[in-house]
């Protein structure tokens, strides 16, 4: 039985668990790991949207620990007993026109259908991302549109306005000729548990993560190829994708820097989990649990973990 069991929805955190597992930094940090990726959208879910789905106890089967939204990590957290263990952020979350639209920033948008999953992380983020923007309740339209590659069809066909993704459809989508970037904002991250894991298991867990990401960091240009790899993977066989211009991605496409992962960001949490209770996803007397002894001088690189705050809000935030 593994120590920790992950399931997360972060496609770019593929190549980091897998650089992480091939050179044995789970076995050298003492933990054994269980790792695996699912597709945001493949799931089947009972309910209108995240905030009632109870999306968590169909996970549970996969993961005892995963990595989610921050959103949704919280609104999980204040409905059961789980933590939030570590904080960390994601690439870009990316809104797309038809290449044909008018449109050339989100203020083009308001009161236009927007494509989201509903259930995953774009129920919270883009509410929040769009209010952010200065839109009002009655500008703000969201329309299900499950997995990925039916918004990028759902979109060229005209069915959405517009569409919201992460990656791998973030870099995809930039390379589809038929659609335009209209909108970016920050993904935020966390990484929840059922029950306070032993504190060394967790710091070996996040120190694993950091020491492939460092790896990563540090051969940027070499780890490319093995991106677009992953990207090419997840385009494949799938119609959807066939406006993708692969052949510019591959002479174009340079991989960006990953953060690390960090004990729980107390105060970006706090923020996250107003905005939530202000709207009604979370109860006012919602105690959010996070981590406790988990040391960042033990999970983070020294240079990372002496400019840890000021690296992620400026990058991630």
């Amino acid at each position: 039985m593994s120590d920790l069991d992950i399931s997360h929805e972060y496609f770019t955190w593929k190549l980091v668990q897998d650089v992480a597992e091939e050179k044995g930094y789970f076995e050298e940090e003492g933990v054994e790991a269980d790792l695996s990726y699912f597709a945001p959208g493949t799931q089947d879910f009972e309910g209108e949207n995240a905030f009632d789905a109870d999306w968590w106890e169909d996970m549970d089967e996969d993961g005892g620990t995963h990595g989610v939204c921050e959103w949704n990590a919280v609104q999980e957290v204040s409905e059961t007993d789980r933590d939030i263990v570590g904080s960390y952020s994601e690439w870009d979350r990316v809104v797309f026109v038809r290449a044909a639209d008018d449109a050339d920033t989100i203020d083009d948008l308001r009161g236009r259908p927007m494509g989201i999953n509903k259930y995953a992380t774009s129920f919270y983020s883009m509410r929040e991302m769009l209010e952010n923007e200065g839109f009002e309740a009655d500008d703000i339209v969201l329309e299900h549109v499950g997995e990925a590659e039916e918004r990028f069809e759902a979109v060229k066909n005209g069915e959405v306005d517009s569409i919201a993704v992460l990656e791998p459809f973030v870099t995809l989508g930039r390379y589809d000729e038929e659609l335009k970037e209209v909108f970016d904002g920050p993904c935020r991250a966390a990484i929840t548990t059922r029950e306070q894991p032993e504190p060394e298991k967790l710091e070996g867990f996040l120190a694993a993560l950091n020491r492939a990401v460092a790896d990563i960091n540090d051969d940027l240009e070499g780890y490319t190829d093995r991106y677009v790899e992953l990207l090419e993977a997840e385009a494949a066989d799938k119609p959807a994708f066939d406006d993708v211009n692969f052949e510019r991605l591959r002479e174009e496409f340079e991989l960006r820097e990953f953060l690390p992962v960090r004990a729980p960001d107390e105060k970006r949490i706090d923020a996250t989990t107003d905005w939530m209770r202000e709207k009604g996803f979370v109860p006012d007397d919602a105690d959010i649990g996070t981590a406790e002894e988990l040391d960042n001088d033990e999970v983070l690189p020294e240079e990372e973990s002496e400019a840890d705050d000021e690296e992620a809000e400026a990058t991630a935030d």
